[in-house]
C-alpha cells in the first residue's frame, strides 16, 4: 500500500510541477511583452489588466495542451533513469518549447529563421524547465530506489 501511495504522490508532484512550469513560461512571455501590454507607463487601464489576466490563463491552457506529450516523454525518461540534473530539465524545457514552436509553425519567415517571438518562447521553456526542476525534478526516480531497496516481506 505504501508503494502505491508513494507512486500516486510522485504523480501528483509531477502534475503540480508541470502546471507551475507552464504557468512560469507563460508569465515569462508576458513579462517580456510588459511594455507593449500598456503597463509601465503609469496610467494602467483596468480593462487591460483584466485582459492580461485572461490572456495568461488562456495561454497557459493552450501551451499546456501543446507541451503535454513532449513533456511527458522527457519526464518519463528522467523518472526511469533517475536524472536529477538542473541542466537536463532546463534543456528539456527548451526542447519542449521548440516542439511547441514547431507545432504552431504558422508565422514563420520565408527563410525559416527563428523570429524573436520563437526565441522568446524557447527562453520561456528554459525558465519553465528550471521551475519544474525546483518543484519535481530534484526527486526524479526516487520512488524507484525506495521500492527497489525495500525489504521483501518474509514468508514464515
Amino acid at each position: 500500500m505504501t508503494r502505491v501511495f508513494g507512486v500516486l504522490l510522485r504523480l501528483f508532484v509531477i502534475l503540480v510541477g508541470y502546471s507551475v512550469a507552464v504557468l512560469t513560461a507563460v508569465l515569462f512571455i508576458h513579462l517580456l511583452a510588459w511594455d507593449s501590454l500598456g503597463f509601465g507607463s503609469g496610467a494602467e487601464d483596468p480593462a487591460a489588466q483584466w485582459a492580461t489576466v485572461i490572456s495568461v490563463l488562456l495561454s497557459t491552457l493552450f501551451i499546456s495542451y501543446y507541451a503535454f506529450v513532449p513533456s511527458a516523454i522527457l519526464v518519463t525518461i528522467s523518472e526511469l533513469k533517475a536524472i536529477r540534473s538542473w541542466l537536463y530539465f532546463a534543456l528539456s524545457g527548451g526542447a519542449v518549447a521548440l516542439c511547441v514552436v514547431a507545432l504552431r509553425a504558422v508565422d514563420r519567415t520565408a527563410d525559416g529563421a527563428i523570429v524573436p517571438v520563437e526565441a522568446a518562447t524557447i527562453a520561456a521553456g528554459l525558465a519553465g524547465g528550471l521551475v519544474y526542476w525546483l518543484i519535481a525534478g530534484q526527486g526524479a526516480g526516487g520512488w524507484r530506489k525506495r521500492s527497489l531497496s525495500a525489504p521483501e516481506p518474509s514468508e514464515s
